[in-house]
């Protein structure tokens, strides 16, 4: 593998100034330490760090310091102005404009979404996830949505080992040093809450904050108990509700919710959580249960920004003790179920009965092992054959 992993984002993208037009501006957002800053800089295309003095110092001399030919300019950190969806809809709206802006963030430019619609129409929202095995395993054009009907394993496929072990995010997957791992790991947590979430949070809660995400590996794989952290935290489930979705909008990790559509006794409202950094997990089960879980919502996420669809990832639950770990759905209507295992096993009760139930195919997936046909139903296969060209080709 090389140093430096091509990202698939690359070729989602194609910012260039080569055949440059005006456009909707391009927010890019994602895990912190994800690789957009070393993307943008790859461009070679104008690149402003708005958390700079000399940026700042620039745009109070001048709004419009940037003009400097046209084409294709990077606005990274611009975020962290209280202002910044005035500045942009100011720069966009300006009937002099000749260049277009790329944005680049992690996760605060979702917000504006659901709080408000000044820069309606006016920008397209791409995502940089942790790296997936295709990625790591050398490939960057985006692949479509999979058939899963008819779909057949590649028996031709490298070991994504070290992928599972050291994670998604470039600095520790490259350096495969378990001790640089878990010191990445520590400070990875203590900046997110001490930089990005005290910008949210009472000064006095922080020290909660973090230690609901240290307690939150103990959790994965199970429907996640606001009556339970509350009382391990000593503090309100309401809180603990609000800091998930703090989590969720920061890029700590995902809410997964239940799927219930005409599934009878369903399990409606609790959430699992996943971190986008599956070694957070110490059990080796949860943790590949966690990388499952993050590999296929990037694909999801990557489906949906090229436009094939409203892809979504859900778990299955009912009150008769029926399970599967994770349903691919597209605009709500189920496309294929995952039971994930760290061992090769026989299919559990709850994965025959819901690939009956659902009629979608199924597949039961493991580290390493056989792949087996499960006739009109689906394989049970290692994830590495699973996951190839699910993301890229």
């Amino acid at each position: 593998m090389s140093l430096i992993i091509q990202r698939i984002i690359s070729n989602m993208l194609k910012v260039s100034n080569e055949n440059f037009d005006l456009e909707p501006m391009v927010f890019l957002t994602g895990p912190r330490q994800i690789g957009k800053t070393f993307y943008s800089k790859s461009l070679k295309i104008p690149y402003y760090n708005w958390d700079t003095a000399e940026v700042k110092n620039s745009h109070l001399k001048d709004p419009y310091f940037f003009r400097q030919s046209k084409g294709w300019l990077v606005f990274d950190e611009i975020h962290k102005r209280s202002d910044w969806k005035k500045i942009l809809k100011g720069y966009y709206d300006s009937p002099t404009r000749e260049e277009n802006i790329l944005l680049t963030g992690s996760g605060r430019f979702n917000l504006f979404q659901k709080g408000g619609d000044s820069l309606q129409g006016r920008y397209e929202l791409f995502h940089m996830m942790p790296i997936t095995f295709d990625e790591y395993d050398g490939r960057s054009i985006p692949a479509s949505p999979r058939d899963f009907t008819s779909w057949t394993p590649d028996q031709n496929v490298n070991s994504d080992g070290p992928l599972i072990s050291f994670g998604g995010f470039p600095d520790p997957l490259i350096a495969q040093n378990m001790q640089k791992l878990n010191r990445w790991l520590d400070l990875y947590l203590q900046r997110l809450v001490k930089e990005d979430i005290r910008d949210f949070s009472k000064v006095e809660l922080i020290d909660k904050i973090e230690l609901l995400a240290r307690i939150l590996p103990e959790r994965i794989c199970s429907p996640i108990s606001m009556k339970s952290l509350s009382e391990d935290i000593e503090t309100s489930r309401e809180s603990i509700k609000n800091w998930l979705r703090l989590f969720d909008v920061l890029y700590l990790g995902i809410q997964l919710p239940p799927y219930s559509r005409k599934i009878h006794r369903a399990v409606k409202k609790e959430k699992k959580f996943y971190f986008y950094q599956w070694p957070f997990c110490n059990d080796f089960a949860a943790l590949f249960e966690n990388y499952m879980a993050i590999q296929l919502y990037t694909a999801c996420q990557y489906y949906r920004d090229q436009g094939y669809g409203t892809y979504e990832l859900y778990y299955l639950r009912d009150q008769d003790d029926r399970e599967v770990d994770f349903l691919i759905t597209n605009n709500l209507k189920p496309v294929a179920l995952i039971e994930v295992k760290s061992s090769p096993q026989t299919w559990t009760k709850g994965l025959h009965f819901y690939t009956e139930k659902l009629n979608v195919p199924s597949f039961l997936v493991y580290p390493q092992g056989p792949t087996v046909r499960i006739e009109k139903k689906g394989y049970s296969l290692s994830s590495a054959r699973f996951l190839k060209n699910l993301t890229a080709l």
